[in-house]
């Protein structure tokens, strides 16, 4: 699972000795509540208002937790701010609100309509601009917006956090170079499902969650670790393991979920894996796809998988589905409202936790509803 640990000297202990790693974490994660937005949520419109609001309030916060800089270091709970992380981190947050602002306004009949106007956004006036949609906000969006500041509170941290401390370790909040995608770049309004940690045993949540998705005619990348796939394949059949797996998509997770970035044996691990789901005939994409464990990685491996005509596929919305203290409603609002904010990426899940089994069907309703698209995963 994608673990965040709170402690910052167990994970580069880990680093250093090449075991298990996990990402330092927050204390308390960013969860929403989307019963308290005003407004329906059924048309591409509905959408494209929402999505102002959600960009708006976290530039309004953005703006406010960068202001407190200097106190970042007991702020995020770090024991040191990598300043040049932190700083690529909120230059491109600004162009990315800047970006989703201008698409979302495309469906502003009015200046005067809800997180429309006539000032341009632009990654210089991002933070203001929100600042003035909160103070202007009317009566009926008051309860959601105090939900959303606290959520987006908590989100910044959560990402600030993971800035201050890249590349010591490393982590989905920036790339490395080129060869790993994160979805940031994609189309407006295009997502992709993906799911780690498997295979689960047979009969339990990765059969459940195929069966799901096939059944919806949806598709999803499962990145499955080599030594879950060895056991179910002594337990099952490679013919089982097929059919199982027939119209989705296979990466891989590595043989161990272990931290990649400093471990000895990374290429093993990476050709080892890739090489099972090769032989079994699972992939069904274009490239190899490798997601590290913990998002943790080296430069040498990124270029390494790309000259094998591989990428790292990271992700920009984490679900936050192993996290024991998000129950499964709150779980799948906090995607959806990222999916708001971001309009376009990569969801991370884990077909070995049962909350993807409530989230997975309000998403594919969700993005029925509101004119979204999923990436075809077999054009990777």
């Amino acid at each position: 699972m994608n673990l965040r640990s709170l402690s910052l000297a167990l994970p580069l202990l880990g680093l250093l000795s090449g075991a298990p790693s996990q990402a330092a974490g927050p204390k308390e994660v960013a969860v929403a509540d989307r019963s308290l937005w005003p407004r329906p949520l059924r048309s591409s419109q509905d959408f494209d208002l929402a999505s102002r609001a959600e960009n708006l309030v976290f530039a309004h916060v953005l703006g406010e937790l960068e202001a407190r800089a200097e106190g970042f270091p007991a702020l995020l709970g770090v024991k040191h701010v990598h300043d040049e992380s932190v700083r690529r981190w909120l230059e491109g947050v600004k162009d990315t609100v800047a970006r989703n602002l201008r698409a979302a306004r495309a469906a502003c009949g009015a200046p005067s309509e809800p997180g429309c106007g006539a000032e341009e956004p632009t990654a210089a006036n991002v933070v203001r601009l929100g600042g003035a949609f909160v103070a202007g906000l009317g009566p009926e969006y008051q309860a959601w917006l105090a939900m959303d500041s606290r959520f987006y509170t908590l989100y910044v941290k959560e990402q600030l956090r993971l800035a201050a401390l890249f590349p010591s370790p490393t982590s989905e909040i920036l790339p490395l170079g080129p060869g790993e995608v994160t979805g940031s770049d994609w189309p407006d309004r295009q997502f992709l499902l993906t799911f780690d940690d498997g295979p689960t045993p047979a009969g339990k949540g990765t059969d459940r969650l195929v069966a799901l998705l096939n059944a919806r005619e949806a598709k999803g990348v499962f990145f499955v670790l080599g030594d879950a796939l060895e056991t179910r394949l002594g337990r099952t059949s490679a013919a089982s393991l097929q059919a199982l797996y027939q119209g989705q998509c296979v990466g891989s997770h590595g043989q161990r979920h272990v931290s990649h970035q400093k471990l000895a044996t990374w290429k093993e691990s990476v050709e080892g894996s890739r090489e099972r789901i090769s032989t079994l005939g699972l992939a069904g994409t274009r490239k190899v796809l490798f997601r590290p464990p913990y998002g943790q990685r080296s430069p040498e491996l990124t270029r390494w998988l790309s000259g094998q005509g591989g990428e790292v596929m990271l992700w920009n919305i984490d679900s936050q589905d192993w996290n024991a203290t998000v129950a499964p409603g709150p779980t799948t609002d906090r995607v959806v409202t990222l999916m708001l904010l971001w309009r376009r990426g990569i969801v991370l899940f884990h077909d070995v936790h049962d909350k993807v089994h409530e989230a997975v069907p309000r998403l594919l309703d969700f993005a029925r509803d509101t004119g979204l698209t999923w990436k075809d995963c077999g054009a990777l």
